[in-house]
Formats: structure tokens, C-alpha cells, sequence
């Protein structure tokens, strides 16, 4: 018999380090940052949005 529908196995667990590891750096960089120069608050805002990708899927 087939597992359960609605269980899907997700991602490997490195892939949710490696994301959870973009969105820390992202937040701090976001906070150190951000006063200083725009460009690197658009780096932070990329980090965290790849970082939640890559944990979220």
C-alpha cells in the first residue's frame, strides 16, 4: 500500500542548514548594514529569500 497523500518527504537536511545559515547571515547583514549602503541591503534581502527556499522546499 502507498504511503499517506498528504505526507511528503522534504528537502535534505543540508539543504535546510545551508537555509537556515542564508537567513541568519542575511538578518545580520540586514541590521549591520543597512544604514550604510543600499546594495548590501538588497544582498541581505537575496540572502534571506534564497535561504527560505532552500529550507522551505
Amino acid at each position: 500500500m502507498s504511503k499517506c497523500c498528504g505526507s511528503r518527504k522534504s528537502g535534505p537536511d543540508g539543504r535546510k542548514a545551508l537555509g537556515l545559515i542564508l537567513m541568519v547571515a542575511g538578518g545580520l547583514m540586514l541590521l549591520i548594514f543597512v544604514p550604510r549602503w543600499v546594495w548590501t541591503g538588497a544582498l541581505s534581502v537575496t540572502l534571506i529569500s534564497v535561504g527560505f527556499l532552500l529550507w522551505r522546499f
